[in-house]
């Protein structure tokens, strides 16, 4: 569709660029009778005018879509923090290794989370081993896949397919 509306408005376009320069340098089209090249106006004009209800129409249609796609992705952060929420619960993480963990999740060192925290080093890398210990895992890796597969699973099937 959207090719055929460009094909029809480069055409359109291309007709009437090529009749004004025509009448600007004073070109005689003699080889084109005036009643087809009135047609052909006529036709140009339609074209060009389906051109623009045609790009209203697809417009409309992409903003419906973009509205939809911020709307589900907002609808997923806002899931995304209750799922972690509940993980973390089933964990039984204290408030700290809470926001610990949340921090390792985004990816900081143990380093960048003690000056964060204004802990030490060592303060955090028990607190990360206390989490794996609860959580029953091995890595940080672990740790990330373990709550993203969590949340893909909350997702319905029909939302998945999209």
């Amino acid at each position: 569709m959207i090719i055929f509306v460009l094909v029809v408005q480069i055409a359109s376009t291309t007709f009437f660029i090529v009749k004004i320069l025509s009448e600007l340098l004073l070109w005689q089209i003699t080889f084109v009778p005036w009643e087809i090249q009135e047609l052909l106006e006529i036709l140009s004009s339609f074209g060009l005018l389906f051109g623009v209800i045609s790009s209203v129409i697809l417009l409309a249609i992409a903003s419906r879509r973009v509205r939809r796609v911020n709307t589900q992705l907002n609808a997923a952060a806002g899931d995304f923090q209750t799922h972690i929420d509940r993980q973390f619960e089933e964990w039984r993480l204290t408030p700290s290794e809470r926001i610990v963990a949340l921090l390792v999740i985004k990816g900081f060192s143990n380093v960048e989370i003690a000056k964060l925290r204004g802990t030490t080093e060592s303060t955090i890398k028990s607190q990360v081993t206390s989490i794996f210990r609860k959580a029953n895992l091995t890595s940080r890796l672990q740790l990330v896949v373990c709550v993203i597969e969590d949340v893909v699973a909350a997702i319905p099937d029909d939302a998945q397919a999209r």
